[in-house]
C-alpha cells in the first residue's frame, strides 16, 4: 500500500495547479492521470493577465509562443449587427493568449513532475473506502492508495463526487456543435463572437494552422443536424465569413458546454477543484484561468497550518466566483434584445422564471452531447 498527503485525482490544469501549491507547502502530493481524460475545450484561451497567474504557478516554460498563440483582442456582433472590436494592445493588462490545449496540459505536467510530484497513470478507479484517519482508493488492480487528504479534480464527470453521493447541480442546458479544420479564415488573431437567434457562434484561430467554430446553444433546442449547422451558419452577419471556406466542409461534433457546479465543494479532508466543482459558460473565457487560480488556492488551503478555517475561506471565494459569472452572463444575455420571443435569450435574461431542474439538464446534456 503506498501513502501520502493529498492525492488528487486528475492531472489537467486544475489538478497540477493544486498539486504544485500543496508540494510547495510541503506535502507529498501525487496525481492520478487517466488516459482517457475528458475532453478539453478547443480554441481556449487566457484573457489578458492571465499569463501572468499561470506562470507564476507553472513556470514561464508553460507558455511558449512556439506551441501559443498571443491573442491581439476580440470581437463582437452583439446587441445589433456591427463587429466590435476589443484591442488588447489597449489593455494595461497586456495581451492574452489562444492555446494548444494538449501542449499546455503537458507543459503543465512537465512542471508539476519537476516540483517533485508523483504522477500516476492509471486505467480505472474502483472501490474509494474512508479508514480512521485516511482514504483508501483502489485502482482496479489490487494497487490500493492512502492519502490524508483527497482532490476530485477529474472534471465535469466528477469521479470522485459521485462516489461520495455529492451531485452536480446544473444552471443549464447549453452544449456546444463544434468543429476543428483547417484555417483558411481571416488573419484576426483573436475570438470573433456573434448572437443569433437560439444562441451565439464563435471562431477562433488556434496554433499549428487550425481553426475552431462553434455554435452554442441549448440541448433541448438542438434538433437539427449538420446540414442545418452550415444553414445556421449562413445567417450569420460575420461569423461566416470570417470563419472562412473550410467550415463549408467541417464535420461538427457536440460538446457538453453547460454551467454547473457541485452541491458541496469541500467536506472533511476533501475537496473538489475545476470542472469537478464549477464549470463556467465558454462565453466568459473564465473556466481554465478560474480553474487554475482556485486550484492553486486549493493547494494553499489544504497545505495551511489551518486548514480547515483555510478551506472555508476558500468555498466562499469560489461561491463568490460563480455568483458574479452568473451576474454577468445574465447582464450580457439582458444586452441582446433583437429576438424577444426566443426560448434561449429569455431563460438567460430573467434566470429566476425558468429555474432549470438538475436531472432534467443533465438528461439533455446527455442526450445533446
Amino acid at each position: 500500500m503506498r501513502d501520502c498527503d493529498v492525492l488528487i485525482v486528475g492531472a489537467g490544469p486544475a489538478g497540477c495547479a493544486t498539486a504544485m501549491l500543496a508540494a510547495r507547502g510541503g506535502l507529498s502530493t501525487v496525481v492520478l492521470d487517466r488516459p482517457r481524460r475528458a475532453q478539453t475545450w478547443p480554441g481556449e484561451s487566457l484573457p489578458p493577465g492571465m499569463g501572468n497567474l499561470v506562470c507564476s504557478v507553472f513556470g514561464a516554460n508553460v507558455l511558449s509562443e512556439s506551441d501559443h498563440r498571443r491573442a491581439i483582442g476580440t470581437r463582437s456582433v452583439w446587441g445589433d449587427t456591427a463587429l466590435i472590436e476589443t484591442d488588447f494592445l489597449a489593455n494595461p493588462l497586456g495581451e492574452g493568449w489562444i492555446l494548444d490545449r494538449a501542449r499546455f496540459d503537458a507543459a503543465a505536467r512537465d512542471a508539476v513532475f519537476a516540483c517533485g510530484v508523483d504522477i500516476v497513470r492509471v486505467r480505472h478507479i474502483g472501490r474509494l473506502t474512508r479508514g480512521l484517519s485516511a482514504w483508501h482508493l483502489n485502482l482496479g488492480d489490487d494497487t490500493c492508495l492512502l492519502a490524508r487528504f483527497l482532490v476530485d479534480a477529474s472534471g465535469r464527470s466528477s469521479a470522485l463526487l459521485r462516489r461520495l453521493g455529492i451531485p452536480r447541480i446544473a444552471a443549464d442546458r447549453q452544449i456546444a456543435i463544434l468543429s476543428i479544420y483547417p484555417d483558411d479564415g481571416d488573419s484576426y488573431c483573436g475570438t470573433t463572437v456573434e448572437a443569433v437567434a437560439e444562441g451565439w457562434w464563435y471562431t477562433t484561430p488556434v496554433p499549428h494552422g487550425r481553426r475552431v467554430l462553434a455554435y452554442v446553444t441549448d440541448a433541448d433546442l438542438w434538433r437539427q443536424g449538420m446540414q442545418d449547422w452550415h444553414a445556421l451558419l449562413s445567417e450569420t452577419h460575420h461569423v461566416g465569413r470570417c470563419a472562412g471556406r473550410g467550415a463549408r466542409s467541417a464535420l461538427p461534433g457536440a460538446y457538453s458546454a453547460g454551467i454547473a457546479q457541485a452541491q458541496q465543494l469541500a467536506g472533511e479532508n476533501w475537496l473538489a477543484v475545476g470542472d469537478a466543482a464549477m464549470s463556467f459558460d465558454p462565453l466568459s473565457s473564465q473556466g481554465l484561468a478560474s480553474a487554475i487560480l482556485m486550484g492553486a488556492k486549493a493547494g494553499d488551503a489544504i497545505a495551511h497550518p489551518n486548514r480547515d478555517e483555510a478551506i472555508a475561506a476558500w468555498v466562499e471565494d469560489y461561491r463568490m466566483l460563480f455568483a458574479e459569472h452568473a451576474d454577468l452572463k445574465t447582464y450580457y444575455a439582458r444586452l441582446e434584445r433583437r429576438w424577444p420571443h426566443s426560448t434561449f435569450w429569455r431563460r438567460r435574461q430573467e434566470p429566476d422564471n425558468d429555474r432549470t431542474d438538475p436531472h432534467e439538464a443533465a438528461t439533455a446534456n446527455r442526450r445533446g452531447a
